[in-house]
Protein backbone atom coordinates (compact mmCIF):
# COMPACT_ATOMS: atom_id res chain seq x y z
CA UNK A 1 0.00 0.00 0.00
CA UNK A 2 1.30 3.23 -1.20
CA UNK A 3 -0.40 6.60 0.39
CA UNK A 4 1.55 8.85 -1.31
CA UNK A 5 0.65 7.70 -4.47
CA UNK A 6 -2.93 6.39 -2.99
CA UNK A 7 -2.28 2.63 -4.58
CA UNK A 8 -3.29 -0.41 -2.90
CA UNK A 9 -1.30 -3.63 -4.77
CA UNK A 10 -2.65 -7.02 -4.68
CA UNK A 11 -1.77 -10.65 -5.13
CA UNK A 12 -3.91 -11.43 -8.35
CA UNK A 13 -4.53 -14.97 -6.98
CA UNK A 14 -5.97 -13.66 -3.71
CA UNK A 15 -9.89 -12.97 -5.15
CA UNK A 16 -11.31 -13.08 -1.69
CA UNK A 17 -9.29 -9.91 -0.80
CA UNK A 18 -9.52 -8.56 -3.77
CA UNK A 19 -13.58 -8.81 -3.58
CA UNK A 20 -13.38 -7.47 0.05
CA UNK A 21 -11.30 -4.43 -1.27
CA UNK A 22 -13.76 -3.73 -4.24
CA UNK A 23 -16.36 -3.69 -1.75
CA UNK A 24 -14.98 -1.62 0.25
CA UNK A 25 -13.54 0.98 -1.90
CA UNK A 26 -15.19 1.40 -5.27
CA UNK A 27 -17.89 3.18 -3.71
CA UNK A 28 -15.53 5.96 -3.12
CA UNK A 29 -15.12 6.39 -7.10
CA UNK A 30 -17.20 8.04 -9.31
CA UNK A 31 -15.98 5.63 -12.55
CA UNK A 32 -14.45 1.84 -11.98
CA UNK A 33 -11.77 0.83 -14.94
CA UNK A 34 -11.29 -2.95 -15.41
CA UNK A 35 -8.22 -4.15 -17.05
CA UNK A 36 -8.39 -7.58 -19.06
CA UNK A 37 -9.66 -10.69 -20.78
CA UNK A 38 -12.86 -11.12 -22.62
CA UNK A 39 -13.90 -13.77 -20.68
CA UNK A 40 -12.39 -12.20 -17.07
CA UNK A 41 -15.25 -13.25 -15.19
CA UNK A 42 -13.42 -12.71 -11.84
CA UNK A 43 -13.19 -9.09 -12.34
CA UNK A 44 -16.94 -8.85 -13.48
CA UNK A 45 -18.17 -10.51 -11.00
CA UNK A 46 -16.46 -8.62 -8.26
CA UNK A 47 -16.52 -4.80 -9.68
CA UNK A 48 -19.84 -2.77 -10.95
CA UNK A 49 -21.14 -0.30 -8.29
CA UNK A 50 -20.26 2.26 -9.97
CA UNK A 51 -20.02 3.13 -13.79
CA UNK A 52 -17.99 1.18 -15.15
CA UNK A 53 -14.73 0.98 -17.78
CA UNK A 54 -13.73 -2.38 -18.96
CA UNK A 55 -10.04 -2.38 -21.17
CA UNK A 56 -10.05 -5.53 -22.95
CA UNK A 57 -6.93 -6.20 -23.67
CA UNK A 58 -7.05 -10.09 -24.29
CA UNK A 59 -8.66 -12.55 -25.98
CA UNK A 60 -11.34 -15.40 -24.43
CA UNK A 61 -14.68 -17.05 -24.81
CA UNK A 62 -17.42 -14.97 -24.42
CA UNK A 63 -19.25 -15.09 -20.81
CA UNK A 64 -23.21 -14.49 -20.53
CA UNK A 65 -24.48 -11.78 -21.44
CA UNK A 66 -25.56 -11.31 -18.41
CA UNK A 67 -21.94 -10.74 -16.54
CA UNK A 68 -21.47 -7.39 -19.29
CA UNK A 69 -24.33 -5.97 -18.68
CA UNK A 70 -22.50 -4.05 -15.18
CA UNK A 71 -20.28 -2.63 -18.17
CA UNK A 72 -21.05 1.03 -19.33
CA UNK A 73 -18.52 0.91 -21.80
CA UNK A 74 -15.97 -1.43 -23.24
CA UNK A 75 -12.03 -0.13 -24.21
CA UNK A 76 -10.93 -3.03 -26.92
CA UNK A 77 -7.46 -2.65 -27.43
CA UNK A 78 -7.88 -4.07 -31.11
CA UNK A 79 -10.88 -4.18 -33.58
CA UNK A 80 -10.45 -8.44 -33.24
CA UNK A 81 -11.59 -7.90 -29.45
CA UNK A 82 -14.07 -5.50 -30.12
CA UNK A 83 -15.60 -8.50 -32.81
CA UNK A 84 -14.79 -10.78 -30.14
CA UNK A 85 -17.53 -8.42 -28.00
CA UNK A 86 -19.78 -7.78 -30.54
CA UNK A 87 -19.80 -11.41 -31.10
CA UNK A 88 -20.41 -12.04 -27.19
CA UNK A 89 -23.82 -9.82 -27.84
CA UNK A 90 -22.40 -6.29 -26.47
CA UNK A 91 -24.21 -3.61 -28.81
CA UNK A 92 -21.66 -1.78 -30.44
CA UNK A 93 -22.50 1.63 -29.05
CA UNK A 94 -20.79 0.14 -25.94
CA UNK A 95 -17.22 -0.37 -27.67
CA UNK A 96 -14.84 1.51 -28.66
CA UNK A 97 -11.48 0.67 -30.13
CA UNK A 98 -8.53 2.50 -27.98
CA UNK A 99 -4.79 1.06 -28.66
CA UNK A 100 -2.33 1.20 -26.40
CA UNK A 101 -0.45 4.07 -25.92
CA UNK A 102 3.65 4.68 -26.56
CA UNK A 103 5.29 7.79 -25.64
CA UNK A 104 6.88 8.40 -29.10
CA UNK A 105 9.54 10.57 -28.11
CA UNK A 106 11.19 7.94 -25.92
CA UNK A 107 10.76 5.62 -28.64
CA UNK A 108 11.75 6.75 -32.00
CA UNK A 109 13.39 5.51 -34.89
CA UNK A 110 17.48 6.65 -34.99
CA UNK A 111 19.81 6.36 -37.78
CA UNK A 112 21.40 3.04 -38.66
CA UNK A 113 24.82 1.94 -39.59
CA UNK A 114 24.59 -1.03 -42.08
CA UNK A 115 24.53 -4.48 -40.81
CA UNK A 116 26.33 -7.28 -42.86
CA UNK A 117 22.90 -9.94 -40.98
CA UNK A 118 20.00 -9.05 -40.80
CA UNK A 119 18.76 -9.29 -36.77
CA UNK A 120 15.26 -10.37 -35.80
CA UNK A 121 14.25 -9.74 -31.86
CA UNK A 122 11.23 -11.74 -29.81
CA UNK A 123 11.25 -9.83 -27.08
CA UNK A 124 8.93 -12.00 -24.84
CA UNK A 125 10.55 -15.25 -24.49
CA UNK A 126 9.43 -17.40 -21.55
CA UNK A 127 10.54 -18.57 -18.66
CA UNK A 128 8.46 -20.85 -18.18
CA UNK A 129 9.10 -24.13 -20.63
CA UNK A 130 5.45 -25.13 -20.74
CA UNK A 131 4.67 -22.10 -22.70
CA UNK A 132 7.15 -22.53 -25.66
CA UNK A 133 4.79 -23.45 -28.57
CA UNK A 134 2.06 -20.92 -27.32
CA UNK A 135 4.70 -18.28 -27.57
CA UNK A 136 6.31 -19.69 -30.90
CA UNK A 137 9.77 -20.86 -29.98
CA UNK A 138 9.61 -24.00 -31.78
CA UNK A 139 8.73 -21.73 -35.15
CA UNK A 140 11.27 -19.73 -34.56
CA UNK A 141 13.84 -21.91 -34.13
CA UNK A 142 12.49 -24.01 -37.85
CA UNK A 143 12.89 -19.81 -39.11
CA UNK A 144 16.85 -19.60 -38.14
CA UNK A 145 17.04 -23.18 -39.45
CA UNK A 146 15.75 -22.06 -42.69
CA UNK A 147 17.07 -18.81 -43.06
CA UNK A 148 20.89 -19.18 -42.07
CA UNK A 149 21.34 -15.17 -43.36
CA UNK A 150 19.43 -14.47 -40.70
CA UNK A 151 19.97 -13.68 -36.67
CA UNK A 152 17.47 -14.76 -34.23
CA UNK A 153 17.84 -13.09 -30.44
CA UNK A 154 15.30 -14.10 -27.63
CA UNK A 155 14.87 -12.13 -25.00
CA UNK A 156 14.35 -13.44 -21.54
CA UNK A 157 13.55 -11.08 -19.36
CA UNK A 158 12.32 -12.71 -16.61
CA UNK A 159 12.08 -15.80 -14.46
CA UNK A 160 13.62 -19.15 -13.52
CA UNK A 161 15.90 -19.98 -16.89
CA UNK A 162 17.29 -23.80 -16.37
CA UNK A 163 14.37 -25.27 -17.32
CA UNK A 164 13.97 -23.11 -20.02
CA UNK A 165 17.40 -23.50 -21.49
CA UNK A 166 16.89 -27.21 -21.06
CA UNK A 167 13.97 -27.23 -23.25
CA UNK A 168 15.29 -24.68 -25.95
CA UNK A 169 18.04 -26.54 -26.26
CA UNK A 170 16.09 -30.11 -26.71
CA UNK A 171 14.97 -27.80 -29.96
CA UNK A 172 18.64 -28.47 -31.38
CA UNK A 173 18.77 -24.71 -32.02
CA UNK A 174 21.34 -23.76 -35.57
CA UNK A 175 23.77 -21.22 -34.38
CA UNK A 176 22.29 -18.32 -36.07
CA UNK A 177 19.38 -17.99 -33.53
CA UNK A 178 20.68 -17.35 -29.45
CA UNK A 179 19.16 -16.43 -25.76
CA UNK A 180 20.60 -13.00 -24.54
CA UNK A 181 19.58 -13.24 -20.46
CA UNK A 182 20.93 -9.79 -19.86
CA UNK A 183 18.72 -7.80 -17.79
CA UNK A 184 17.74 -5.06 -20.05
CA UNK A 185 17.26 -1.33 -18.42
CA UNK A 186 16.46 0.37 -21.71
CA UNK A 187 14.30 -1.39 -24.20
CA UNK A 188 15.09 1.00 -26.88
CA UNK A 189 18.53 0.16 -27.20
CA UNK A 190 17.33 -3.64 -28.12
CA UNK A 191 14.61 -2.44 -30.73
CA UNK A 192 17.41 -0.17 -32.09
CA UNK A 193 19.62 -3.02 -32.44
CA UNK A 194 17.51 -4.94 -34.35
CA UNK A 195 16.07 -5.05 -37.98
CA UNK A 196 12.60 -6.52 -37.31
CA UNK A 197 10.80 -7.46 -34.34
CA UNK A 198 9.01 -11.06 -33.91
CA UNK A 199 5.38 -12.52 -32.12
CA UNK A 200 4.57 -15.50 -33.53
CA UNK A 201 1.93 -16.77 -31.14
CA UNK A 202 -0.60 -19.16 -30.93
CA UNK A 203 -4.52 -18.49 -31.66
CA UNK A 204 -5.74 -16.85 -28.39
CA UNK A 205 -2.57 -16.87 -26.55
CA UNK A 206 -1.02 -13.42 -25.39
CA UNK A 207 -2.49 -9.98 -25.73
CA UNK A 208 -3.66 -8.57 -28.34
CA UNK A 209 -1.42 -5.87 -28.63
CA UNK A 210 1.79 -7.05 -27.55
CA UNK A 211 3.95 -4.01 -25.93
CA UNK A 212 7.26 -5.17 -27.20
CA UNK A 213 5.67 -4.97 -30.55
CA UNK A 214 4.22 -1.47 -30.58
CA UNK A 215 7.25 0.14 -29.10
CA UNK A 216 9.52 -1.29 -31.45
CA UNK A 217 7.34 -0.32 -34.87
CA UNK A 218 7.74 3.27 -33.06
CA UNK A 219 11.59 3.10 -33.01
CA UNK A 220 11.05 2.01 -37.35
CA UNK A 221 11.34 -1.24 -36.55
CA UNK A 222 8.50 -3.25 -38.72
CA UNK A 223 6.98 -6.42 -37.19
CA UNK A 224 6.58 -10.15 -38.13
CA UNK A 225 3.42 -11.27 -36.41
CA UNK A 226 1.42 -14.70 -36.81
CA UNK A 227 -2.12 -13.87 -38.57
CA UNK A 228 -4.11 -14.23 -35.48
CA UNK A 229 -2.34 -11.48 -33.76
CA UNK A 230 -5.10 -8.74 -32.72
CA UNK A 231 -3.09 -5.92 -34.79
CA UNK A 232 -1.81 -7.87 -37.39
CA UNK A 233 -4.20 -6.84 -40.20
CA UNK A 234 -3.72 -3.54 -39.03
CA UNK A 235 0.14 -3.69 -39.55
CA UNK A 236 -0.49 -5.81 -42.73
CA UNK A 237 -2.91 -3.27 -43.80
CA UNK A 238 -0.03 -0.35 -43.18
CA UNK A 239 2.77 -1.30 -44.64
CA UNK A 240 4.67 -1.60 -41.06
CA UNK A 241 5.58 -5.54 -41.76
CA UNK A 242 3.67 -9.12 -42.22
CA UNK A 243 1.43 -11.03 -40.85
CA UNK A 244 1.40 -14.74 -41.76
CA UNK A 245 0.77 -17.94 -40.72
CA UNK A 246 2.94 -20.14 -38.26
CA UNK A 247 4.37 -22.21 -40.84
CA UNK A 248 7.94 -22.53 -40.63
CA UNK A 249 8.13 -21.99 -44.28
CA UNK A 250 5.46 -18.90 -44.79
CA UNK A 251 6.92 -17.56 -41.80
CA UNK A 252 10.47 -17.65 -43.67
CA UNK A 253 9.04 -16.36 -46.82
CA UNK A 254 7.55 -13.62 -44.49
CA UNK A 255 11.08 -12.63 -42.83
CA UNK A 256 12.83 -12.79 -46.33
CA UNK A 257 10.12 -10.30 -47.54
CA UNK A 258 11.14 -7.73 -44.61
CA UNK A 259 14.95 -8.20 -45.47
CA UNK A 260 14.47 -7.33 -48.87
CA UNK A 261 12.37 -4.07 -48.44
CA UNK A 262 13.29 -3.20 -45.25
CA UNK A 263 13.19 0.50 -45.61
CA UNK A 264 9.25 0.89 -47.01
CA UNK A 265 8.39 -1.42 -43.84
CA UNK A 266 10.22 0.32 -41.83
CA UNK A 267 8.75 3.51 -42.87
CA UNK A 268 5.09 2.27 -42.25
CA UNK A 269 6.07 0.97 -38.76
CA UNK A 270 6.82 4.11 -37.54
CA UNK A 271 4.11 5.70 -39.77
CA UNK A 272 1.09 3.08 -38.00
CA UNK A 273 2.88 3.89 -34.50
CA UNK A 274 2.41 7.76 -35.00
CA UNK A 275 -1.35 6.96 -36.08
CA UNK A 276 -2.43 4.76 -33.69
CA UNK A 277 -0.03 4.00 -30.70
CA UNK A 278 0.80 7.89 -29.87
CA UNK A 279 0.20 7.82 -26.15
CA UNK A 280 -0.99 11.61 -25.71
CA UNK A 281 -4.01 9.67 -28.24
CA UNK A 282 -4.22 7.27 -25.22
CA UNK A 283 -4.96 9.71 -22.81
CA UNK A 284 -7.10 12.40 -24.75
CA UNK A 285 -9.32 8.56 -25.62
CA UNK A 286 -9.24 7.61 -21.83
CA UNK A 287 -10.18 11.23 -20.66
CA UNK A 288 -12.56 11.44 -22.47
CA UNK A 289 -14.40 7.89 -21.88
CA UNK A 290 -13.92 8.87 -17.71
CA UNK A 291 -15.53 11.82 -18.26
CA UNK A 292 -18.53 10.54 -20.24
CA UNK A 293 -18.83 7.40 -18.29
CA UNK A 294 -19.00 9.87 -14.84
CA UNK A 295 -21.85 11.93 -16.36
CA UNK A 296 -23.55 9.34 -17.59
CA UNK A 297 -24.80 8.47 -14.13
CA UNK A 298 -25.41 10.91 -10.96
CA UNK A 299 -22.64 10.44 -8.53
CA UNK A 300 -25.20 9.85 -5.17
CA UNK A 301 -27.25 7.21 -7.12
CA UNK A 302 -27.47 4.19 -5.06
CA UNK A 303 -24.48 1.52 -4.87
CA UNK A 304 -24.69 -1.56 -6.89
CA UNK A 305 -23.87 -4.61 -5.24
CA UNK A 306 -22.38 -7.21 -8.09
CA UNK A 307 -23.82 -10.60 -7.18
CA UNK A 308 -21.28 -12.62 -4.98
CA UNK A 309 -19.79 -9.89 -3.51
CA UNK A 310 -19.81 -8.73 -0.05
CA UNK A 311 -21.27 -5.65 0.97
Amino acid sequence: MSLRDRVIRLNGARWKTFRTAAAIIEPLGHVTHGFGAVDGWHLLRALGRRPMIFTVALPGPALQASMYDKVTVFAAESECLADDLSRAGVAPERIRVIYPGVNLNEYRPLSRTKRDRFRLLFASAPSDAGEFDARGIPVLVELARLCPEIDVTLLWRWGHQDAAQRAFANLQPPPNIRIDTRVVQDMTAAYHDADAIACLYAPGFGKSCPNSVIEAMACGVPALVSATCGIGQLISRNGAGLATSRDPADVADAARTLVREHSRFAAGARRVAERHFDVRQFIESYTELYEGTAAAVPHDVPVRTPAGASR
